[in-house]
């Protein structure tokens, strides 16, 4: 067993340090900046002193699912601890509300084709998520969506993420038959920083969907993504294109 494998199991009885993990990495999606121990302690449900939160920060920085930038006092997650996050909203079971998933549906009532509703299925990807969204279907025909999303995110100045984003995207088919090969016909597989060979400052979240299984869907963004929204919204949009 990995250290990462013990570490997560940990994570797994600490109720406190699970919630200061899921108020960084939530915070640091919506702010882009290092989080401290007095934000945290703000949005907990509960009351903690800042001296109890910084020991805890201290110890989630030391088990490798905290960063701290040289020029902050605060903390910003590693992508182990992406990873750790994942795991926990995903035992969670977060869904998207009727609401989200009444929206979502509407914009395909009057769609006729199988293209079109591919190519709103991408846009929605896209839109819903703030990343790129893409889609491919047994044909091997690519819908994509989403560049101006991502051109707008600090992250794409950076060139291991935009120029690496950009060549990967050159050859979508590629990139998405190299990411989905271990998928699963269940699976909604979340790839995190190094765990993806092709761009590995990004997080690629790729599933299948249809009876056959051969038909991907995906949302690419950098490691710093809204997985509460990507995620409810993946597991949605698979069984609603299963249907289709």
């Amino acid at each position: 067993m990995s250290a990462n494998f013990y570490i997560l199991r940990f994570m797994d009885g600490n109720t406190r340090k699970q919630d200061v993990l899921k108020t960084i990495v939530e915070t640091f999606v919506h702010t882009g900046q290092p989080v401290g121990s007095l934000q945290i302690a703000e949005q907990l449900p509960y009351e903690v002193s800042s001296a109890t939160i910084r020991n805890d920060m201290v110890e989630l920085t030391e088990l490798g699912l905290l960063e701290q930038p040289h020029t902050s006092a605060g903390r910003i997650p590693s992508d182990f601890g992406y990873k750790s996050y994942v795991k926990i909203i995903t035992q969670e079971r977060r869904e998207l509300t009727k609401k989200q998933q009444e929206v979502l549906t509407r914009h395909f009532e009057k769609l006729r084709s199988l293209q079109e509703k591919y190519q709103t299925a991408a846009r929605l990807l896209a839109e819903m998520s703030g990343s790129i969204g893409m889609l491919m279907d047994d044909a091997d025909n690519v819908y994509l969506s989403g560049f101006s999303n991502i051109a707008k995110m600090p992250e794409f100045a950076d060139q291991q993420f935009g120029v690496k984003l950009m060549e990967a995207l050159e050859e979508p088919k590629e990139f998405l038959n190299q990411a989905s090969q271990t998928l699963r016909p269940e699976d909604v597989k979340v790839l995190i920083g190094k765990d993806n060979h092709q761009i590995n400052k990004a997080t690629i979240v790729i599933t299948n969907f249809g009876s056959q299984g051969k038909r991907v869907i995906s949302i690419i963004g950098p490691t710093r993504m809204d997985y509460n929204k990507a995620l409810p919204l993946m597991d949605y949009m698979k069984k609603f294109l299963t249907d289709l």
